[in-house]
């Protein structure tokens, strides 16, 4: 879902909205720093997308001014804000919606991504830990920024049981194994 919005002193957009924003999902916030240079960035303040080592302690002096929004930078990894005045876009990329009662989490996209590319890493990840269960390779994949959109369980697990025939995902303790991937996208030429 591309909702955009464009800020401009004559609108209604508020702090507190284009926070909300930040909490639905992935956002573009495109913003003027002080020095003049622009920056875009991708950032949120949902924290099922924030690692729990970058999660608030409250240990945080707030900013004496009150136009400033604290944001996740997801690809710097690391805590960033800018000023409302400054901001000269704001676009929501991917939100995050439930899909079943362990909050799986679909529309997030980081790189383009083909189910090869998930079955290599996965297969690294079995190989590296001979351990896969939903949670653990799901901790990995989104480590090295890979998210989910569709489930495609039986032919990944037959592929890894090939390359290790004494491991029967059958019999793994723990979740069954599910792997979330992304389909690449098509590219449209006019």
């Amino acid at each position: 879902m591309n909702a955009a919005m464009n800020i401009n002193p004559t609108n209604f957009t508020t702090k507190e909205a284009i926070k909300n924003d930040l909490r639905r999902g992935i956002v573009q916030v495109v913003y003027t720093k002080l020095n003049g240079e622009v920056n875009d960035r991708r950032g949120t303040l949902n924290f099922d997308l924030i690692p729990n080592k970058d999660h608030p302690n409250g240990n945080g002096t707030p900013d004496g001014d009150s136009g400033y929004i604290n944001y996740y930078d997801l690809t710097k990894n690391e805590w960033r804000k800018f000023h409302i005045d400054r901001l000269k876009e704001c676009n929501i990329l991917f939100e995050l919606k439930t899909i079943n009662d362990e909050y799986e989490f679909h529309t997030l996209r980081f790189k383009k991504l083909t189910y090869g590319a998930v079955s290599r890493v996965a297969t690294e990840v079995f190989m590296a830990k001979k351990a896969l269960t939903t949670l653990s390779l799901k901790i990995e994949l989104r480590a090295q920024g890979y998210w989910a959109e569709q489930e495609r369980v039986s032919q990944l697990m037959d592929e890894i049981a090939q390359k290790d025939k004494a491991w029967d995902y059958k019999q793994q303790d723990g979740e069954t194994f599910r792997l979330y991937f992304l389909r690449e996208e098509e590219v449209v030429t006019v």
